[in-house]
């Protein structure tokens, strides 16, 4: 699915933030990983540099993240300067643990609209 958004890179930076805050806390070895608190600026730079595996195929204008600090994410985005794409699937809570708060993608997506302005 595709949203339109002005400001794309700001909603991609929210949705992040707020999965991981909606994933509750690390899953199995992820405690290794868990700073226990951790920016939103923290956040982003262990989403885009895969810092909890061994992915090199994020860049700006797509991201997946796996687990960032220890939290089982599941979640691939894409965005360009007018917009941020999406899964259209069901999320599992047993691989994107933030689907417990937001049960979909656009759930999510348009929760960090509104928290991004």
């Amino acid at each position: 699915m595709r949203i339109e958004v002005s400001n794309s890179e700001a909603v991609v930076k929210e949705v992040f933030w707020l999965a991981w805050l909606a994933c509750g806390g690390p899953t199995g070895m992820g405690i290794h990983q868990d700073p226990g608190l951790a920016t939103k600026k923290q956040v982003w730079d262990q989403t885009l540099n895969g810092r909890d595996y061994a992915h090199t195929d994020n860049k700006p204008g797509k991201v997946l993240a796996d687990y960032v600090f220890g939290r089982m994410m599941k979640l691939r985005l894409e965005w360009d300067s007018t917009s941020v794409t999406f899964s259209d699937g069901k999320p599992h809570p047993d691989y994107q643990a933030w689907c417990r708060k937001y049960p979909t993608y656009q759930s999510l997506v348009e929760a960090a609209i509104k928290s991004a302005g």
